[in-house]
């Protein structure tokens, strides 16, 4: 993963610590559709079915407040927590809008077309005969391509494809379908996911005049297709780079020309004996959201950073608290502010939505520690889930390893409600394909001892196949011996473990040093990934219970 910088990521210092993202208000509908820009200073978020109110910002996304809808905006069809999706036609400079679904037969329900601004008068687009027109499926936002000749807008329904007008949305035609395959038993995977196929796909236009598409899948990857005729065709879909298992993806092109990419970087559970790909599972992988940018149309990309942990992500009522809806952090939509920041929606459920900043130059920072004594674990996940399906495709949770006198203690404390009474701990840094991880750790007299995993995403803490899934890992037992024998730590002895990977796109070995020296011991790279190395997952593989267990006292991540 090379770093190519640009001069517009050059226009501070490299020392420059950007801001990191934070919050600003809380969207009136789940992330995805909805947020609109209607002028250099004005940002709205619309609601969905229902809603009397949009949010509304007049100073370029810094503050918020609720106001009434126009009285000129057509009602939403589509559910209450869903908005409609808007946007301005830079052609006519007129709004458009699209819902996510048509539900129902309403001929005076369809594509909505401004006259007169944002404000004014929405025209319902009919075809010769009086009735109007509805493009099928579950949409997204709309993208203008080909200098703005062709608007192309994703959907799926039975697999992904693309509805494209030449006539600025008067009359839509559809592109091919294209799909994954099904998740299959095997390997990790007792059973099967919910196979719902290749699903609220995202677009861009690349500078050679393709169109490149990624969609959620049931698979641990998001797959990819290509159009190289403005999406009235696709090629067959194919595994992309980006990890992520039935979350949403977004991409947005930036005025200076980097693509901005959105998604949850994360590896769901292993499925169980009982899933059978025919529902919804407990969804385990929604607790963060990620970004990336590229400044080479794609090629290589910086960042892999999370911009928010879940702020329920350790409730015990996780799964039904305010309902039983969707929930989590996945699902984003994009506007930028200025030449740096971006304003960016996510989040599922009226608990889990936020509206967020970000400096993209946030994304290029190279380094990132955490003092556990100090912060504690709002940078970590570490929860446990309960293993019982509530609410809407969810499991509540335990808040897992919690830190005591100044350390994380990793236990296997038995519980006969948890999925796996194994605790474990993930931390994010900045990703790179070359870096160094360094952490202070202790085993515990009488613990079962600690493995210690680089990854290039996100799993859970409890995750009990991260040894087989991660690209580097580091096992010690309760004596502080490696398998090979080799004794590397005494049990109650805090010691300085440091693991240098370098060329992780191939497959190699990293170096490991205790206290400031180097050993001999290699650690072999088993899975090579193009996106480097950005998480660290410590877990204590106990098979019995294990009340002594392992801690982690700091981390310290550098790359290149």
């Amino acid at each position: 993963m090379k770093r190519h910088l640009i001069v517009s990521a050059l226009l501070t210092p490299l020392s420059f610590a950007a801001e990191a993202p934070y919050i600003v208000a809380t969207p009136p509908a789940d992330a995805g559709r909805g947020l609109i820009r209607v002028s250099d200073k004005e940002i709205r978020h619309y609601p969905g079915k229902g809603g009397k109110q949009m949010l509304q910002s007049l100073d370029n996304g810094e503050t918020w407040k609720l106001v009434p809808l126009p009285a000129s905006y057509p009602g939403a069809t589509c559910l209450s927590k869903e908005s409609p999706a808007i946007a301005q036609n830079p052609v006519s400079k007129e709004f458009i809008r699209f819902e996510p679904l048509y539900r129902g037969k309403n001929n005076d329900d369809g594509v909505y077309i401004t006259e007169g601004g944002i404000d004014g008068k929405w025209n319902l687009v009919r075809d010769k005969d009086g009735n109007s027109v509805r493009p099928g499926g579950i949409l997204r936002n709309p993208l203008w391509v080909n200098q703005n000749k062709r608007i192309v807008i994703p959907g799926h329904g039975g697999g992904c494809y693309t509805w494209y007008s030449d006539d600025q949305g008067l009359s839509w035609q559809r592109s091919n379908k294209i799909q994954s395959p099904p998740h299959q038993l095997g390997g990790i995977h007792k059973g099967t996911r919910w196979n719902h196929g290749m699903v609220e796909a995202t677009l861009v236009e690349l500078k050679n005049k393709k169109l490149w598409m990624v969609a959620r899948t049931a698979q641990d990857q998001h797959y990819q297709s290509f159009s190289s005729d403005f999406g009235k065709t696709w090629s067959k879909a194919e595994p992309s780079r980006f990890w992520g298992t039935i979350t949403m993806p977004t991409f947005h092109r930036l005025d200076d020309g980097r693509i901005l990419f959105l998604w949850s970087n994360t590896t769901a559970l292993p499925e169980i004996e009982t899933a059978t790909g025919r529902g919804e599972d407990a969804f385990t992988n929604r607790d963060t959201i990620h970004a990336a940018i590229s400044e080479d149309e794609g090629k290589t990309w910086i960042g892999f950073r999370e911009l928010i942990l879940d702020e329920h992500r350790n409730r015990g009522d996780y799964g039904t608290f305010n309902g039983s809806q969707d929930r989590g952090k996945h699902q984003a939509e994009v506007v930028q502010l200025d030449q740096n920041r971006v304003l960016y929606s996510c989040g599922q459920h009226a608990m889990h939505r936020r509206l967020m900043i970000m400096d993209v130059r946030w994304l290029y920072e190279k380094e990132r520690s955490s003092d556990l004594a100090k912060d504690g674990t709002k940078d970590w996940t570490t929860h446990q889930f309960i293993a019982k399906y509530v609410g809407h495709c969810a499991y509540n949770r335990t808040h897992g390893a919690q830190v005591e006198d100044g350390a994380l203690r990793l236990r296997r404390v038995e519980a006969s409600n948890l999925t796996n009474p194994n605790q474990g701990a993930v931390w994010n840094f900045p990703a790179g394909d070359t870096g160094r991880l360094t952490t202070k750790v202790r085993l515990e007299p009488g613990g079962a001892g600690l493995q210690i995993a680089l990854t290039d995403r996100w799993f859970s803490a409890v995750d009990h196949s991260v040894d087989q899934l991660a690209n580097y890992v580091l096992k010690i037992d309760g004596e502080g011996k490696t398998p090979e024998g080799k004794r590397l730590l005494t049990p109650g002895k805090v010691h300085e473990l440091a693991i240098t990977w370098q060329g992780v796109d191939k497959k190699g070995s990293a170096t490991l040093s205790l206290d400031g020296r180097k050993t001999t011991i290699k650690i072999p790279c088993q899975h090579a990934t193009p996106n480097g190395i950005s998480y660290v997952h410590f877990y204590n593989p106990a098979t019995t219970t294990d009340t002594n267990g392992a801690s982690v006292m700091s981390t310290h991540a550098k790359v290149k």
